[in-house]
């Protein structure tokens, strides 16, 4: 009998407990659910309070064109406009920023001005910010010239020195380039313009491709994407996958492995079908390799005999992430095709922007566009200013 109580009793007491869990765990599970809501509610509040400021998107109405081969994947453009933030540039090279104003902050620590101890540090801070040799021995001239000059350097003149100079390096290189995105390049006054895409594998060739495409079919061209890297096995199903995104039209004819002849047969392409641009992609191994370049300035050579300026741009793609690998990926393309600008990419995700000043000094070529995010619209102009302003 007492055995038969006390087993009543045990359940009694495992029911209630797990009764009582029960009605607990319900009722943390409706706060959770209820501060669930209100966050989502908070957050729509946030969204809808910033798109009420931004931009509404731009949409291009669907052209109409003539039926394309085969070897052709046609699209129509549909472009929306992206709103760019102020702070773009901040967010982008706040690594630079802290690899380069930061530890120069920090030579001078509680030191009203610069003296000669200091004056190796900021050298070896400089030379590790990926400027190049050259550039780093021209800065520090300045810098010297300035201590002198005021009798000694403080932290805000060595930092308007060098800020002076950079900026000087960068206006020389870059010219009078007053139009901004797409309309600096030179594909323009002829149709069709021939541009061609160089650059190391890795870099982000096939990426600047699709971005810098949808860019020129949102201002009304009609672009031809010539799949011209016949030597990597991938690189013609990742350049359609961009196109297809960029909405534009591909050119990858079956069975046709020599790359100047995809860039002759495109170019050809382009001219009877009335297209406005022809972007040449191109194969990528390692820029020392002779093989390379000599494929590269044969595909320039076929393509000028249908249009004799043609490219009338070669854009150099380089990966701000190298460094100083990428001061000598430009020094040897440059040489070989004599490149007509720069697109630095990877920018946002790099504490080595500090290249960018390299190449304007020690390469002379312009940056003409960067690569500031993923998103098929974070291709955007180079801007002397506020690059400048976000680094030091």
């Amino acid at each position: 009998m007492h055995e038969v109580q006390f087993y009543v009793l045990l359940m009694i007491v495992v029911v209630g407990g797990a009764g009582g869990f029960a009605f607990w765990a319900n009722r943390r599970g409706r706060q959770d659910v209820e501060a669930l809501h209100a966050e989502k509610a908070r957050r729509a509040k946030e969204v809808e309070a910033f798109g009420a400021t931004q931009p509404r998107e731009a949409r291009v109405e669907p052209k109409t064109t003539a039926a394309t081969p085969a070897t052709m994947t046609a699209t129509t453009p549909l472009v929306t406009a992206i709103p760019v933030t102020p702070d773009v540039w901040t967010k982008a090279l706040g690594g630079t920023r802290a690899s380069l104003f930061g530890r120069l902050q920090n030579i001078f620590g509680a030191r009203p001005v610069l003296e000669g101890a200091e004056l190796e540090q900021l050298e070896e801070v400089l030379y590790t910010a990926d400027l190049g040799p050259r550039t780093v021995e021209a800065l520090l001239g300045k810098v010297t010239e300035e201590i002198r000059r005021e009798g000694g350097g403080g932290f805000e003149a060595v930092r308007s020195a060098l800020a002076r100079e950079m900026r000087e390096i960068l206006l020389r290189a870059q010219g009078e380039m007053p139009a901004e995105d797409v309309r600096r390049l030179n594909v323009w006054a002829q149709s069709p313009s021939v541009l061609m895409v160089v650059g190391v594998n890795g870099a982000g060739k096939t990426t600047t491709i699709g971005k810098l495409s949808a860019k020129l079919a949102a201002e009304g061209r009609r672009v031809l994407v010539a799949a011209g890297d016949t030597f990597r096995a991938a690189a013609g199903e990742q350049l359609k996958a961009w196109t297809e995104r960029a909405q534009v039209e591909i050119f990858d004819p079956a069975g046709v492995e020599d790359p100047s002849a995809v860039a002759y047969q495109a170019v050809e392409y382009g001219k009877a079908k009335g297209f406005d641009v022809v972007v040449i992609d191109t194969a990528g191994r390692l820029h020392t390799q002779k093989n390379l370049m000599e494929e590269l300035k044969k595909m320039k050579r076929v393509v000028q005999k249908l249009i004799t300026e043609a490219p009338h741009e070669t854009l150099l793609v380089l990966d701000a992430n190298a460094g100083q690998n990428a001061l000598m990926q430009a020094r040897e393309f440059h040489a070989a095709l004599q490149c007509s600008g720069v697109v630095l990419t990877k920018l946002d995700g790099s504490a080595k922007g500090g290249v960018a000043i390299g190449l304007a000094h020690e390469v002379g070529l312009p940056i003409k566009l960067v690569g500031v995010g993923e998103k098929i619209g974070d291709l955007r102009s180079f801007e002397t200013e506020p690059f400048i302003e976000s680094i030091i």
